[in-house]
C-alpha cells in the first residue's frame, strides 16, 4: 500500500472514531437530561399525592359553605339551606326548654308570693306575671340572638378555614407544577439538543474525514508514477526514483530526487 493510501486510510478511521465519540457522549448527555425529567415528573407527582386530601377537604368546605350561604342547592351537616344568611326569628325562643322551663316556673314563684298578700287575681298579681314573663322574653331573646350569631359564626369560621386549606394546598400544587414543569421542558429540550448536536458531530467528523482522504488520494494520483510520458508521469511522489533531467521538475516545484520538497 502506498503512503498515502495509508495516510488517508488512516484519517478516515480516526474520523470514524470521532464520530462514534461524538455520538456517545451525545447519548449519554441526552440520557442523564431525560432521566432529569423523569426525577422531576416523580416529583410532581408525589407532591400532588401529597397535597390532595387538603385539596379534597377544601372542595368539601366550599361546597358546604355555597349550601349554607344559599349560594347553590342542598343542606349541609344537618343544617338547611341558607342557614348562615337566615336572621334571628323571636318566635323560636317559645320553643326552647330552657325558655319554658323558666317561665313556667318563674311564674309560678310570682303567683305563689303575690297570693297571700294581693291574692292569686288581683291586678297588682296580674301586673307581677306579666312584667316577669316580659323580662323573661327579653333575657332569652338576647341571650338566644348571641347563640344564633355565635354559632353562625363558628360553622362560617370553620369551613372557610378548610377552605382556605384547600386553597393553599391547590396553590402549593400549582406552584410545584409550574416549576417542576419548566425543569422538565427545558431537560427534555436539552435532551433532544444534545441528540441532535452528537449527529451533527457525528456527520461533520466523518465528513471532514472523507474529504481529508480524497484530497490526500487525489494528491496522490497527481504525484504517483503515471504510464504516460513526461511531464506527468513515471517518477513522482512515492516512487523515491531520480527524476530525468528537464525543466517540468522545476517548472511544478519537484527536487531532483524525491518529489515535493525532497533533498
Amino acid at each position: 500500500m502506498c503512503v498515502a493510501a495509508a495516510i488517508a486510510g488512516a484519517t478516515l478511521g480516526a474520523s470514524v472514531l470521532g464520530a462514534g465519540a461524538a455520538q456517545s457522549a451525545a447519548n449519554t448527555q441526552a440520557g442523564a437530561q431525560e432521566q432529569a425529567a423523569q426525577i422531576q415528573a416523580q416529583m410532581f407527582n408525589t407532591i400532588t399525592g401529597q397535597e390532595q386530601p387538603f385539596m379534597q377537604a377544601g372542595y368539601g368546605a366550599t361546597t358546604a359553605l355555597n349550601q349554607l350561604l344559599g349560594l347553590a342547592p342542598g343542606g349541609a351537616a344537618g343544617l338547611p339551606n341558607g342557614y348562615l344568611t337566615q336572621t334571628f326569628n323571636p318566635s323560636s325562643i317559645t320553643s326552647s326548654p330552657g325558655y319554658q322551663f323558666a317561665q313556667s316556673q318563674g311564674l309560678q314563684q310570682v303567683l305563689n308570693a303575690d297570693t297571700p298578700a294581693v291574692g292569686a287575681l288581683s291586678g297588682p298579681a296580674l301586673k307581677d306575671l306579666t312584667n316577669f314573663a316580659t323580662g323573661t322574653a327579653e333575657q332569652y331573646y338576647n341571650n338566644y340572638f348571641n347563640q344564633q350569631q355565635t354559632q353562625q359564626g363558628n360553622i362560617f369560621s370553620r369551613l372557610s378555614a378548610l377552605a382556605g386549606l384547600g386553597q393553599n394546598a391547590a396553590s402549593n400544587t400549582g406552584t410545584a407544577g409550574t416549576q417542576l414543569g419548566s425543569g422538565t421542558a427545558q431537560a427534555i429540550a436539552a435532551a433532544g439538543g444534545a441528540q441532535a448536536g452528537g449527529t451533527i458531530g457525528a456527520a461533520n467528523a466523518l465528513s471532514g474525514g472523507i474529504s481529508s482522504a480524497a484530497n490526500m488520494y487525489a494528491l496522490n494520483n497527481i504525484l504517483s508514477p503515471q504510464p504516460s510520458s513526461p511531464p506527468y508521469g513515471g517518477y513522482g511522489f512515492t516512487t523515491g526514483m531520480p527524476m530525468p533531467s528537464s525543466n517540468y521538475g522545476v517548472q511544478y516545484g519537484l527536487s531532483p530526487t524525491y518529489g515535493v520538497g525532497g533533498s
